[in-house]
């Protein structure tokens, strides 16, 4: 069937569809001596990968109702970085609407299947995808290292050897010189590219150095250029939009994302932009519409959030008065709904806070004014105990709501707090170790001090059960607190590594691993989380076998 060798190969299959599983593990089994793992279902994907590094996933499309579909669970794998970039998914779906295909180009599987299928296709696919893997394995270690120069030496070493791979490796190479802001390069392989077959990336590139020099005549001219030449090409409508808003022109710019939307309809970090865009805007009905979807499509995703139902509670806030009170009973009905959801979900007091007030602003708005009190006294009540435990963002969001319901010398005062504690830089929700002193007039907050002080001077003398002890008091304070997390993790993965017996200790460091795999790569904290990730992968390896 094939003459790439396999033997040594991990497969993992992701179907839930019986007749294809078996099919896709029966072929996967053909070709390793390993054990093949396999899953009906995609809850169980992201655990197996933090166990073990794989090297081939086969992932069924259609993984259940209700449930993540497979292009949603290959967003997670990408972006929570379990799998690495040597590691091949190929993607069978029974379906090929546009809005399927143009999702799958943008999430990138390695590549994708449309049944019915047969073996032949499947083996073609994946030696094709494993050629490319292995000629291009040097290059996308580098790249994993965020190693720059090395990845530019290695591209032009391939390119030397006249790498069948060429158009990608001169994209990557573009790639690291616009983000070393080496523009005079980039621009030279952007400009030699640009009218070559399948290189629109090239165009984008120059494009967005001329957005990146606020050339934005030129950027516009670019973008628009690119969408009529490649009218299915979303990249183009995300970047048109973005040179709008830096016009100020944020009417176009959500007018260039309906028309992306209309194409591919299930991004959520589209659909997310264009309602804030509409909201901007005020147009409430477009806003409020599409966070609803950006909650609906979110729900079961990466990027399920707790924003996400407030921001159409917000925008229903701001629209609901304007509509039939029948329809906006309706309307409310849903946002109780997700805001129920969001509140046992996420543990954070400014969740609860939001979720009140808001509520209060929706029963306003259908004159049901004694529910409406009880929501506002409710939250009130909240902030007055949790206001110094709460970030400068969050303090500013619900002072909006505050303002809304007339609250306007409460928002006043906590505005002034928010501002404060920005100029401060002591928010608690980033760094405990930095509380003010009225913050620490809070017993549960000084108490969450002592126990993290305490819990690194242990962990720094070895002490590591107290430390543990006194990390997980910290936590239980403070249970969003990702410094704490990243704390503890520190010291249960130190004490596996010395006493591989302790499995209870790396039970504990893969759930916390996983409650830190969404961390946003702006994090301050995401690069000291992607090194104990990939320590935890090892020590969890180590254990397996």
């Amino acid at each position: 069937m094939t003459n790439i060798d396999y033997t040594n190969k991990h497969f993992l299959v992701i179907d839930s569809i019986k007749p294809s599983h078996d099919v896709l593990k029966k072929f996967a089994m053909s070709l390793t001596t390993q054990q093949v793992d396999s899953t009906y279902y995609a809850q169980d994907v992201i655990p197996f990968c933090l166990e073990k590094q794989y090297d081939i996933i086969l992932l069924g499309y259609d993984l259940g109702e209700k449930q993540k579909n497979g292009q949603q669970l290959l967003e997670e794998l990408r972006l929570s970085e379990v799998i690495s970039r040597h590691c091949i998914v190929i993607m069978i779906t029974a379906e090929i609407s546009q809005a399927m295909v143009l999702a799958a180009l943008e999430h990138k599987p390695d590549s994708y299947l449309c049944k019915p299928y047969t073996v032949n296709e499947l083996s073609k696919r994946l030696n094709n995808c494993t050629r490319k893997k292995s000629a291009m394995t040097a290059i996308y270690q580098a790249l994993e290292n965020d190693d720059k120069d090395l990845t530019i030496s290695l591209v032009n070493k391939a390119l030397e050897q006249n790498t069948p791979y060429r158009s990608e490796c001169l994209g990557i190479k573009s790639r690291q010189f616009f983000e070393l802001k080496d523009f005079k390069q980039a621009k030279k392989i952007y400009t030699a590219c640009q009218n070559e077959k399948n290189c629109t990336w090239a165009s984008v590139g120059l494009g967005k150095i001329a957005l990146y020099e606020n050339e934005l005549t030129n950027a516009e001219s670019i973008f628009k250029k690119i969408i009529e030449q490649k009218p299915f090409y979303l990249p183009g409508y995300d970047w048109l939009s973005s040179t709008y808003e830096k016009k100020y022109n944020t009417l176009f710019a959500e007018e260039i994302l309906e028309k992306a939307l209309k194409l591919s309809p299930r991004s959520v970090i589209r659909l997310k932009k264009y309602a804030g865009l509409c909201f901007e805007n005020e147009h409430f009905e477009k806003a409020t519409s599409a966070y609803k979807q950006v909650y609906e499509l979110a729900y079961n995703s990466i990027h399920h959030k707790p924003e996400n139902a407030l921001l159409f509670a917000k925008s229903l806030a701001n629209y609901s008065s304007e509509i039939p009170s029948i329809e906006a009973k309706k309307l409310n009905n849903k946002a109780f709904n997700m805001l129920s959801q969001v509140t046992k979900s996420f543990k954070e007091p400014e969740i609860k806070i939001q979720s009140h007030l808001l509520s209060a602003c929706l029963l306003e708005n259908i004159h049901d004014y004694i529910v409406a009190k009880s929501k506002l006294d409710l939250g009130l009540k909240l902030l007055d105990k949790e206001q110094y435990n709460i970030d400068s963002q969050s303090l500013k969001n619900i002072a909006n709501s505050l303002t809304k319901l007339n609250r306007s010398s409460k928002a006043s005062k906590l505005l002034v707090s928010a501002n404060q504690q920005e100029s401060n830089n002591t928010s608690s929700s980033v760094k405990i170790g930095e509380l003010s002193d009225t913050q620490l007039n809070e017993s549960y907050a000084v108490k969450a001090q002592k126990a993290l002080s305490m819990g690194k001077e242990l962990y720094e003398s070895k002490n590591y059960d107290e430390s543990i002890q006194s990390l997980t008091k910290a936590l239980q304070l403070f249970p969003d607190h990702n410094s704490i997390k990243l704390n503890l993790l520190q010291v249960l993965l130190a004490v596996y590594e010395n006493n591989h017996l302790k499995v209870e200790e790396l039970r504990q460091a893969k759930k916390i691993t996983l409650e830190l795999l969404n961390i946003s790569k702006n994090n301050e904290d995401y690069f000291r989380f992607k090194k104990m990730k990939k320590k935890y992968q090892l020590l969890a390896s180590i254990h397996r076998n």
